[in-house]
């Protein structure tokens, strides 16, 4: 009894200073859903809107665009509008617990970071643009590279990728950039160095 009388307040401390609604952390939570993650998964109703053929940019780039002062629900913006084509590092990965796999990318040259993510098959409506090559980037990624983990893993590889501006309003996760900008979803990614790959 005195065992479940401890528990239960313990419990109660931890849910005091549980984390405010909306709050994220280097742990995404289980949960997928609301109007963001309409945008995350290109499931959203302005995704007809988007401009698929891919347009070259880079790390330092997108970093000094000019984030929304609020981070947008709908697709209203260019950089939000358009398929983005990298040539980049992924220096680390893992996989969140809502099954996202979470990219680390890197620009050697600004040493710059930037993070990208390869959606979860389980949270990817069957309404969304481009889910097959969406579902295609992720399996051809973890074919051939180490098995993804929950912890962050280094990688080290080279690679091409594409995928749709989205404006994160948390910008305080491992590798960020501070304007927020990501590419979520990734609709394709090609490793060519690393991986097996030389």
């Amino acid at each position: 009894m005195r065992f479940v009388l401890v528990a239960a307040v313990t419990v109660a401390a931890i849910t005091a200073f549980a984390l405010p609604a909306g709050a994220r952390t280097d742990t995404p939570g289980p949960q997928c859903g609301g109007t963001l993650w309409k945008l995350m998964t290109l499931s959203d109703a302005g995704k007809s809107g988007v401009n698929w053929t891919p347009s070259a940019s880079s790390i330092p780039d997108i970093a000094k665009l000019t984030a929304p002062a609020k981070a947008p629900s709908a697709r209203s913006t260019a950089f939000q509008k358009q398929v983005w084509k990298l040539t980049t590092v992924i220096e680390r990965y893992r996989m969140a617990s809502n099954g996202e796999i979470v990219l680390q990318l890197f620009d050697i040259r600004s040493s710059t970071y930037m993070n990208a993510y390869l959606p979860s098959s389980q949270c990817l409506p069957a309404t969304a643009r481009g889910r097959a090559q969406m579902l295609a980037a992720r399996n051809g990624f973890l074919k051939i590279c180490p098995a993804v983990k929950p912890q962050w893993q280094a990688l080290g590889a080279t690679a091409d990728l594409s995928g749709a501006g989205f404006w994160n309003p948390v910008k305080t996760t491992s590798g960020a950039l501070k304007n927020g900008a990501e590419l979520r979803p990734l609709v394709s990614l090609n490793v060519t160095q690393g991986c097996g790959k030389f």
